[in-house]
């Protein structure tokens, strides 16, 4: 398969539709920086993947290259997304196909179906289109990137990759997985085995330990007689078991009353003692607030028996109010609180009397009217604290009451009524001396249970044998199926180091056939490429013997270096039906004589029947291009030029079939003269 054609219209730079026709032997393309070269590389890489690789890692103001993949000018006529497309034609003969991608596309468009054409399915990698794309379409970018800059690991997976020796990797992956599983499983089996076998080993300990308490006979009848007659009851074995253990709940029931009664009795009896006290406080209390409300009472009616005050009265009642107001407030900083007039205390307390003088001058009923308001007052707050302190006394006192009250019930409960703290405390250590020998001769009596513990222990030791013995058939078959497992993940490893050592003693000759030619160091001619490492592989290049040429070569010879690596690589895949290279400036940096050098190997690559098409920015170098790769009447070469035309939109401005040298062009002229 070759690439045939490149239509686009609104791709990158391309404003108006643009349609390349490619030669099937070689293609120049030349023009100056920003006449489009590179997109018509984009166009195809686009075509086959969706994106443009030599992007994907450039972000700027939360944008990338997906947003500005079709034309963003100002001619707003070529803005109708509907318009814009990028076609790619291939062709082999007569068999053609092409690729079409709109803006329009859904997420999820795929051209694998028709990508198919380009590479052998059975034998590609997974991400087969993204590898084709990435070794036939060789930029100046790339060149810098995956030549001497690039890890040796890396350099050797973009080789591996490119041979097609992808297979062996999954081949490997799965016997590895199936190894893992194979030790998982002997892991898990050995664990059965060490379970059961502690189940075992369990089993015959407490077997031991059992038979080992079996108290003797008489023993075992003083505990039962014990039994009996500390619980009042008789019967058999089993029952005296089940009494005993609920006789021991309730004791345990009643300890814990115990302890609680013995560490609130202190409380109770300070209660008992302060109730009398708080019973007479509170009578004290209801007394005085008695009387306090009588005083007010009294002095209500006082007031409301008094004359109703003049007009005159209630000035000079005010008056009276403001001298008693004044007594109250006194002096602030030596001035009068009312005025703020600089005053002695003695001339502020003789004011106040003259005051006073003078409001009962005025009315002297309406100054004892005022004096009975202010004793009302005073008699009302007087009730009023009475009456707080007789609640606050009758609450305490009914508190002592309420505490003293439940205590002596729960005296009563536990049938100690009226008891004291001693009596209390003796009954509590007969209880416990009870739940001892209760405890002590059931931990005996229970002994009679023994014989069947050690029945089902001895079963349980019987289980458990079987289940070692089970486990450890598991265990054989297991290890012998991880031995398998690892001789066939062995096996993989072996095939595929093998079958990759072959493809490369092929393709390593090629690799330094094309350094040579390309010479790009005119001391080192020659450059040895070498594979290491078992788990890992790496590729490793170095030229007279130890020197590594990625920290002595210029930038040039690196490209070039570089260059010899990625053609070679194109060369190498195996896999491809893509028989095309597509080279976008691949010369910047490289000097004029190792072009000539470039040439040469581009027009034997095309000789061999592959198509070349490259891209230059200089006119001189494509006419270099143009008369060193061949043109032949069947199948001649094309130069295109691209740049702008009139209305400043990009273009193709020339393009011209590659003429064939005329056969008798070199014949001596007399020669030509005898024919």
């Amino acid at each position: 398969m070759r690439l045939s054609y490149v239509h686009l219209h609104g791709f990158r730079g391309y404003r108006k539709p643009v349609r390349l026709q490619f030669a099937d032997s070689f293609t120049i393309l030349d023009g100056r920086n920003g006449v489009g070269k590179s997109t018509i590389f984009d166009a195809v890489e686009f075509a086959l993947t969706g994106t443009i690789s030599k992007y994907l890692d450039a972000k700027a103001d939360g944008e990338s290259v997906t947003d500005y993949l079709w034309w963003a000018g100002p001619d707003e006529l070529d803005q109708d997304l509907s318009k814009h497309f990028v076609e790619v034609g291939f062709s082999n003969g007569d068999a053609q196909f092409a690729i079409r991608r709109t803006p329009l596309d859904p997420k999820d468009f795929d051209v694998r179906a028709k990508a198919e054409h380009l590479f052998r399915a059975d034998a590609a990698p997974r991400e087969a289109i993204a590898q084709l794309c990435n070794s036939t379409i060789i930029r100046d970018e790339h060149i810098a990137r995956l030549s001497l800059d690039l890890k040796e690991g890396d350099r050797f997976t973009l080789l591996r990759d490119a041979i097609g020796a992808v297979d062996a990797e999954d081949w490997i992956k799965r016997a590895q997985a199936i190894y893992s599983a194979a030790a998982s499983r002997t892991k898990t089996a050995q664990g059965e085995v060490e379970t059961a076998s502690t189940a075992q080993a369990n089993a015959a300990r407490q077997i031991d330990q059992a038979r080992a308490s079996l108290p003797a006979v008489d023993v075992v009848g003083q505990a039962s007689a014990r039994l009996q007659r500390n619980l009042g009851a008789s019967g058999s074995p089993s029952q005296l078991s089940d009494l005993a253990r609920e006789r021991l709940a309730a004791i345990t029931l009643e300890i814990e009353n115990l302890r609680s009664l013995i560490a609130g009795y202190a409380v109770f009896e300070s209660a008992r003692r302060g109730l009398s006290d708080a019973e007479k406080r509170a009578s004290e209390a209801s007394v005085a607030a008695n009387l306090a409300q009588l005083r007010y009472d009294e002095a209500v009616n006082a007031l409301s028996a008094s004359p109703e005050a003049t007009e005159l009265s209630m000035q000079a009642r005010q008056l009276e109010n403001l001298v008693e107001l004044g007594r109250q407030l006194g002096l602030r900083d030596g001035h009068c609180p009312l005025c703020a007039s600089g005053i002695s205390h003695d001339e502020f307390g003789h004011g106040l009397d003259l005051a006073l003088s003078i409001a009962k001058g005025l009315d002297a009923k309406a100054v004892e009217q005022a004096q009975k308001e202010r004793e009302r007052d005073t008699a009302l707050r007087e009730a009023q604290t009475a009456e707080q302190d007789a609640l606050e006394a009758t609450a305490g006192r009914d508190q002592l009451a309420i505490s003293i009250k439940d205590f002596e019930a729960r005296l009563v409960n536990a049938s100690l009524e009226n008891a004291s703290a001693a009596e209390i405390e003796d009954r509590l250590v007969k209880v416990e001396t009870e739940q001892q020998s209760i405890a002590s001769d059931l931990r005996v009596f229970d002994t009679h249970s023994t014989d069947r513990v050690i029945t089902r222990l001895l079963g349980e030791q019987s289980a458990a044998a079987d289940r070692v013995r089970s486990a450890e058939v598991r265990l054989g078959r297991a290890r012998t199926a991880e031995a398998r497992a690892k001789s066939i993940y062995d096996a993989a490893r072996r095939a595929a180091a093998e079958t990759l050592q072959l493809r490369l003693d092929r393709v390593i000759p090629l690799m330094s056939e094309l350094y040579k030619r390309l010479r790009p160091h005119p001391i080192w001619g020659d450059i040895e490429y070498s594979v290491r490492g078992d788990v890992k592989r790496f590729l490793t290049l170095k030229v007279d013997g130890e020197v590594n040429p990625q920290f002595v070569f210029s930038s040039g010879q690196r490209r070039a270096t570089g260059l010899a690596f990625l053609l070679s690589v194109n060369l190498s895949i195996a896999w491809s039906r893509w028989q095309s290279i597509l080279l976008d400036d691949p010369v910047q940096h490289v000097d004029d004589f190792r072009t000539v050098h470039l040439a040469e190997v581009l027009a034997q690559l095309c000789a061999s029947g592959r198509q070349v098409i490259c891209a230059v920015e200089d006119s001189a170098l494509a006419d270099l291009m143009c008369r060193r790769l061949p043109s032949t009447v069947t199948s001649p070469g094309k130069r295109i030029s691209l740049g702008a035309d009139a209305t400043g939109a990009l273009a193709v401005v020339h393009e011209q079939t590659v003429a064939t040298l005329s056969r008798r062009s070199l014949v001596p002229a007399d020669n030509l003269l005898t024919a």
